[in-house]
């Protein structure tokens, strides 16, 4: 989880570096908030959006495990064990949105950072 948070923010930065002046003399040229303020808005169409068009939970890497639990062994904090096809019980993950410990995959919501359906009416 904190690796993905982590990539998410380092985009940001990213994003907003190449957005910011490269040097005072082109402080003038734009800003950050003018260049947000000048994105084109437009009504989203969902046209064609349909969850099932994007599986997942694959076992892309053909470990046994599906990405879900691929995700959830990567980023405990306290391992837990992996049984036979990938079944995973124990461990302790931090929820770094309300910082808890959480006990057991169970209770561990493994989300994309951007939702499905932003992903499709952005292509």
């Amino acid at each position: 989880m904190i690796r993905h948070l982590y990539r998410g923010l380092l985009a940001t930065v990213f994003a907003c570096a190449v957005l910011a002046p490269a040097s005072p003399a082109q402080a003038d040229e734009s800003t950050l908030l003018d260049a947000i303020t000048s994105l084109p808005v437009a009504e989203e169409i969902r046209d064609g959006y349909k969850r099932e068009l994007y599986p997942h939970w694959k076992d892309d890497d053909k470990n046994g495990c599906s990405a879900r639990n691929d995700v959830l062994i990567a980023e405990a904090i306290e391992a837990p064990t992996v049984g036979v096809g990938c079944t995973i019980t124990g461990g302790v993950w931090h929820s770094y949105y309300d910082d808890v410990l959480v006990q057991g995959p169970s209770g561990v919501d493994i989300d994309h950072m951007v939702p499905l359906a932003e992903v499709h009416d952005s292509k």
